[in-house]
């Protein structure tokens, strides 16, 4: 979903022992563990219970694999009462919330949306109104239904991305994992951008330019995470080119057309999972409407930056503008102190 921060990302934390590793192919990224403990025991026993929460999550939420719990599910629709784990009962919920409470600016059925798009790119035109129309119409009524004992029941036809919440959401639980341990003092899990931190470390980020996808072009600004969560949102680095057009990946579901408005937004949140989900909320609502949406959500913030260069903050955003300077190029990004 969201690759506006440089994939060279790099973090530092500080000893007494320190365990930094980068993995380059999962969940489709780029991830960083990173684990300060009591000692260098402690500290490789936390990433290896981190890498394999990440693994056993991989095999219920990756969409690439036709084994997955989540692929094989979406391979019956119409298929009552099945069987589901607890952990995609948990993010089928919480869709089912953020699709609530956006009014339909987030939804899983984008991804039908993303591949017309795909399409249109492929012949060189833009889609067709008509195909669109029927999607969006389709996206209106519930794509599932969720049953008191665990099961659900697939309405929904299309391919369905959850994306937007999974990746997320296995960040979090690979921190909680990494964190059950005695004498772990601080876990940073960072994958392609959507990072969670624990303990005392305080992290500076530095926030791409939306409005390029050099990764070596000067930060548009900085924030500074501690115990807590930031997810990015842009069009910089993904989306489709159609003639002369560029056109982001990021879809209104409730119009199927790309987002033009908001290139750009950055969420700090207490849990990745919710920075996930705000991040693209966010990128969708008009900014007046999504800024109204955060006052009415705990410890979360967030910086959106307009098509035309404005920076639109919320009231508790501990952000701070980058003056304009030489590119970073592949210099680390993160830092702890």
């Amino acid at each position: 979903m969201r690759h506006v921060i440089s994939s060279a990302l790099r973090a530092v934390l500080r000893p007494p022992h320190r365990l930094h590793t980068t993995y380059e192919r999962l969940l489709g990224t780029e991830v960083e563990v990173q684990v300060v403990a009591r000692t260098a025991a402690l500290a490789e026993a936390a990433e290896q219970a981190a890498l394999a929460e990440i693994e056993r999550l991989t095999l219920i939420f990756n969409r690439f694999d036709p084994e997955s719990e989540l692929c094989r599910w979406q391979a019956r629709p119409g298929a009552t009462h099945v069987a589901l784990s607890l952990e995609l009962q948990h993010v089928l919920r919480l869709a089912d919330h953020w699709r609530d409470l956006s009014g339909g600016a987030f939804h899983p059925g984008a991804d039908a949306l993303g591949q017309l798009w795909q399409q249109a790119a492929a012949t060189g035109q833009r889609p067709n109104e008509a195909a669109l129309a029927r999607q969006v119409s389709a996206l209106r009524a519930a794509p599932w239904t969720l049953h008191a004992d665990g099961s659900a029941t697939l309405h929904a036809s299309g391919p369905l991305g959850l994306n937007a919440l999974a990746k997320g959401y296995i960040v979090d639980r690979a921190v909680l994992a990494a964190t059950r341990g005695a004498g772990v003092r601080s876990v940073l899990i960072n994958a392609g951008g959507d990072l969670r931190v624990t303990g005392p470390a305080r992290v500076n980020v530095l926030i791409a330019d939306p409005f390029t996808a050099r990764d070596d072009a000067p930060p548009a600004a900085r924030v500074q995470v501690r115990g807590g969560a930031l997810a990015t949102s842009g069009q910089a680095h993904r989306g489709v080119r159609i003639g002369a057009a560029h056109y982001s990946h990021v879809l209104d579901p409730r119009s199927g057309q790309p987002v033009q408005d908001v290139p750009g937004v950055t969420v700090t949140a207490p849990e990745c999972v919710t920075a996930d989900a705000l991040a693209t909320v966010l990128s969708v609502l008009d900014v007046r409407a999504g800024l109204q949406l955060l006052a009415g959500l705990p410890e979360c913030e967030a910086l959106i930056i307009t098509a035309d260069g404005q920076r639109h903050a919320s009231p508790g955003w501990r952000g701070a503008a980058v003056a304009a300077g030489p590119g970073r190029g592949a210099r680390p990004l993160l830092t702890a102190r």
